[in-house]
């Protein structure tokens, strides 16, 4: 199978992710552009911590709160400074990813661009690998066509020199993370010298990695712009003057990229010119697909290598931005720039259509563009938030610095869009409620909304208790929810509980409170037999709820259960 076939050679995002059989996961970094919150909501079941997702499982609060209850503390996100999407649907569960997620602001003010995973497993014996997955998509539900790279190397004792690099980028991040965060990404990083070799396939022999932006490593560490015969290039984006740097070879210059990027300068530095299709080929999303791909094929005296990663073709990318790439190089005489370019454009299905003339530029949208200058601007003016207690509601101050936009700025806590007010060095959000408080914002700029992180002192400990308690506000609820954890089968027990509801529904109280508590106690005895180990999420869930809502006539249960489990261990 052609290594770039669009048709057939798909990669799961989500298979991608999923651990070794036998092993779990111990901590997981990742690192994009922009980010989708509904998006970060399944990578906890690709990783490993729920068995399985499926859309009814996605609708599920109790699904939405296990995914993050399992996952808070062995996820850290980072993307670039507003650059998460506003949800089309604000669900309070957001607000418990806060502590995974962190954005990137850059002293220079540009772009946070890298996409990439580092993840860490480990098994019962001790043993831990590590996964690197370096990849040219964010993390959002775009469905561009993009690359990625999957490879993975066991944690030894010896120290590898030539893993500094990611470990490096590591260290960068992990400075935007908050305490306890921070130290587990800083063991990470230190766990990634320790990995002898990342597995590599055929038809690659070796690697290199290669950050961009951060202290001590720039674009002549790449060596994609010395001496070299031929060049393939695919990026979205362009700039002249890295184009003219890249195509100083003497042979072969071939380009993909969008259509809206090529200039007279870039027709006339490659020989070739591709563009993706007004309609691509097997486009079983019923969506325009475009280019949204990085990739680098370069043909030199000593070799010939393969870049992925996340970084254009463009000045900012090279000279600006945060970004990475994977250098791979190929064996010898496994790939030639004739085969590679007929791999990527093949003859039959192919994507792309190449161009014979220069295409007329769509004209600049100067209205985006200073709605997008008016966001930067006011990411990097939001300085802090705070709450003060007033009652049984919350106040909140926000402070930024003034804006130098003539833009109009809004902003609003994320559950609460009625309180959207003009910002300015300092305003004040009214009456909250304790689940209603979040470091979530809503930025809103003419036609478009992002949302930021701002640091919100005084959130009082309790407040993600009572998100768990606006969705679990019963006691039918809580032995739904508890029978839904104590599942073997995820989806079955999403369609126990709306059994459960439309049964409620009909009026059959009693005689489904009866049925559902026996399950639960079925399932309970199954777990203390079998796992009991598990019985510690359900001492985790009870914590976070109001005893009237667990009930005592549970509670007794439970801890006869809990004696049970400590007699066992004896």
């Amino acid at each position: 199978m052609a290594m770039f076939d669009t048709a057939h050679n798909r990669l799961s995002y989500s298979e991608l992710l999923q651990p070794d059989i036998g092993y779990q996961l111990d901590f997981a970094v990742g690192l994009t552009y922009s980010l989708d919150l509904e998006a970060l909501l399944g990578v906890p079941v690709s990783l490993g911590l729920l068995e399985e997702t499926d859309s009814e499982l996605m609708k599920s609060p109790f699904y939405l709160l296990e995914a993050i209850r399992k996952s808070s503390d062995q996820i850290a996100i980072f993307c670039n400074a507003g650059s998460i999407s506003l949800p089309q649907k604000i669900q309070s569960v957001f607000s418990l990813l806060e502590n995974s997620v962190f954005e990137v602001k850059l002293s220079n003010r540009q772009n946070f661009h890298p996409k990439i995973w580092l993840i860490k497993y480990t098994n019962e014996q001790g043993d831990a690998y590590i996964k690197l997955l370096v990849l040219s998509r964010n993390l959002t539900f775009d469905t561009s066509i993009d690359l990625c790279v999957a490879m993975q190397g066991k944690i030894t004792k010896k120290k590898r020199n030539r893993n500094i690099p990611l470990s490096d980028l590591l260290q960068f991040v992990s400075s935007s993370a908050e305490k306890t965060k921070r130290k587990k990404i800083e063991d990470l990083a230190n766990d990634v010298l320790y990995v002898n070799n990342f597995d590599l396939n055929h038809p690659f022999e070796d690697y290199e990695f290669l950050p961009i932006g951060i202290d001590g490593y720039n674009k002549d560490n790449t060596a994609l712009f010395d001496s070299k015969y031929d060049i393939f290039v695919v990026s979205p984006f362009l700039s002249d003057d890295i184009v003219e740097g890249l195509t100083d070879c003497p042979y072969k210059k071939t380009l993909v990229t969008r259509k809206a990027s090529i200039t007279p300068a870039v027709m006339k530095s490659f020989d070739e010119v591709y563009i993706t299709k007004e309609i691509l080929n097997d486009n079983e999303y019923g969506l325009k697909q475009d280019i949204h791909a990085k990739l680098y094929f370069t043909t030199t005296y000593n070799g010939n290598y393969l870049y992925i990663g996340s970084a254009n073709a463009s000045h900012n990318a090279f000279h600006r931005n945060v970004e990475f790439l994977l250098k791979l190089k190929y064996k010898p005489r496994c790939m030639g720039f004739r085969t590679f370019t007929q791999d990527f454009i093949p003859d039959e299905n192919c994507p792309y259509e190449k161009l014979e003339h220069l295409p007329e530029r769509d004209p600049v949208d100067e209205v985006q563009e200073r709605i997008d200058r008016a966001i930067k601007e006011t990411v990097y003016a939001l300085k802090s938030a705070r709450v003060v207690m007033e009652g049984h509601v919350y106040n909140v101050i926000l402070e930024s610095r003034q804006l130098k936009t003539n833009e109009v700025v809004k902003i609003a806590p994320i559950h609460r869009y009625d309180l959207f007010q003009k910002l300015d060095i300092e305003i004040t959000f009214d009456k909250l409620l304790l689940k209603e408080l979040s470091e979530f914002y809503v930025v809103w700029v003419g036609d478009k909304r992002i949302v930021v992180k701002i640091k919100t002192k005084g959130i009082p400990d309790d407040r993600d208790n009572a998100i768990y308690k606006s969705i679990v506000d019963s006691q039918s609820k809580f032995l739904s929810y508890i029978s839904f954890v104590l599942s073997d089968d995820y989806v079955l027990g999403v369609f126990e509980d709306l059994e459960t509801k439309r049964m409620l529904q009909n009026g059959r109280q009693m005689s489904i409170g009866s049925q559902t508590y026996a399950a639960v106690y079925e399932k309970m005895l199954k777990t203390v037999h079998e796992n009991p180990n598990r019985m510690k999420e359900i001492g985790d869930i009870i914590k976070r709820l109001d005893p009237e809502i667990v009930g005592s006539e549970f509670m007794n249960m439970y801890q006869e259960f809990e004696k049970a489990v400590r007699r066992m261990k004896k």
